[in-house]
């Protein structure tokens, strides 16, 4: 037991992170409650089941999380230069308003009321979209950055941990009484509006002065624009700007669009394959398969992710972080291939492969979790860490607007041949991230020798 709570301690940080650390602790253990309660796997099972949703909400459903991360690069520019924590604590209010009244949604008002959760649902995730960019800014300030991802990573297990019980506990109330839900959502409401007690002590760390030079910064902006002052489209234009001029970071996010669009393509897909054909009208077996086996082993692997990226950066942690989501991907291939030339009689070989698919899933997931929030930094300069978040996160939104839809359209055309394009993307994907570390490691061993060449100059100098 200790072993499993270890990512609780405190006693291996730095002194002047443990409150603020501890803090978010707090926070996070029922915040999560309501993240797992709204989550893309989760809220798409209860749409096509409680709500009766056609394949295309379904799908819609599990897309949510992802399209309201579009307006995100609006999110890095909005947020910009703004107090952190009394945004953050409006941010969340805004989320739990949204999730209580899913509880007023009638369950058969075919087929309006699935449209009507989808909706609610969208306006949930649009603030959580925000508190997105707006905590790993947070994180930017409060934390060293030799142990950022390492407490990153247990923030999001117990994040995790939790949304992981809650998605469970649910699947097996649905189970009983779908219409439960009315309790459910004001409930989950109830618990996220306590857990922002603990925000309200929470310290950032040197935003006075950080605020200071951010309007000193925008100022010399302003007088380079012909005095216009900085907003909305001067901030899309940066952020147009940082696309175009830092090469390796665009050349990385393209990377991981493909990266993520296999998943886009894959995971909505085999929801609509088991709430609708395999398993129907059934909450927790899909519930199993889709989130509860990759999520547990998020928890396994993540903190052990997260100390690899530590020691060895983003782009060697790319390298071997797509590798286990291509095997993902290969498994999931060769499951549906099975099931679409056997039918049901393979099903006692297909199911335990898409098991194996979704274990390397949830391994893969634990190493995401931490690259996803924290890659970005690797390249932003200061001043830029929202902005290169909100283009991060932007184009994780745009990729979730159209590859689902394009994976349910490639799964009517293709049948199982779906899947194997997801996994061709996913493959490109990891070429192109070894390719980047590749070239990232001959720039660095460069940068040694040029340095030493130039110690060495020195010293034949200093002899001389």
């Amino acid at each position: 037991m200790r072993r499993i709570l270890d990512f609780l301690r405190t006693d291996d940080l730095p002194l002047m992170t443990r409150p603020n650390y501890c803090f978010e602790l707090q926070h996070m253990v029922l915040w999560a409650v309501v993240f797992g309660a709204i989550e893309g796997n989760t809220a798409s099972i209860v749409v096509s089941n409680t709500f009766g949703g056609s394949k295309l909400l379904t799908t819609l459903v599990w897309a949510i999380p992802l399209l309201a991360n579009v307006l995100n690069v609006v999110w890095g520019i909005v947020l910009r230069g703004r107090r952190r924590r009394p945004t953050f604590l409006l941010l969340c209010t805004c989320v739990l308003l949204s999730v209580l009244s899913i509880a007023f949604t009638p369950h058969d008002w075919r087929p309006w009321s699935g449209w009507c959760f989808a909706g609610q649902l969208a306006v949930t995730h649009f603030f959580i979209s925000g508190l997105i960019t707006l905590r790993t800014s947070v994180w930017q300030i409060n934390y060293p950055q030799s142990q950022r991802a390492q407490i990153a990573g247990r923030l999001q297990t117990l994040q995790f941990m939790m949304a992981l019980m809650t998605s469970a506990a649910l699947a097996l109330l649905f189970d009983r009484q779908a219409r439960y839900y009315r309790v459910v959502y004001p409930a989950v409401a109830l618990l996220g509006l306590i857990s922002l007690l603990p925000i309200r002590r929470l310290r950032m760390r040197g935003e006075k002065h950080e605020l200071l030079r951010l309007r000193a910064h925008l100022e010399r902006e302003s007088t380079a624009n012909g005095g216009l002052p900085p907003g909305l489209w001067s901030g899309l234009r940066e952020a147009t700007a940082i696309l175009r001029r830092d090469r390796v970071f665009a050349r990385y996010m393209l990377a991981q669009f493909l990266l993520g669009s296999s998943n886009f393509m894959v995971d909505p897909v085999l929801i609509v394959v088991l709430t609708k054909e395999l398993f129907a009208k059934k909450y927790f077996i899909p519930n199993l398969l889709m989130y509860q086996v990759p999520i547990i082993l998020l928890l396994v692997t993540i903190r052990h992710w997260a100390r690899f990226f530590d020691r060895v950066g983003v782009l060697r942690f790319r390298v071997y972080n797509s590798a286990f989501w291509l095997g993902s991907y290969s498994c999931i291939i060769a499951s549906m291939a099975i099931i679409s030339v056997n039918g049901a009689a393979a099903l006692g070989v297909a199911i335990p492969l898409l098991l194996v698919g979704r274990i390397l899933n949830g391994v893969a997931r634990g190493g995401g979790a931490i690259a996803w929030n924290l890659g970005h930094l690797h390249f932003a300069g200061e001043h830029q860490g929202n902005l290169y978040m909100g283009i991060h996160v932007g184009l994780t939104g745009v990729r979730g607007l159209v590859l689902p839809f394009v994976g349910l359209a490639t799964h009517h055309i293709f049948g199982w041949g779906s899947f194997a394009i997801a996994g061709g993307l996913a493959l490109i994907s990891h070429i192109m991230f070894r390719r980047l570390y590749r070239a990232d490691r001959r720039a660095a061993l460069a940068r040694e020798a040029h340095a030493q060449e130039l110690r060495t100059s020195a010293a034949r100098t200093d002899v001389t």
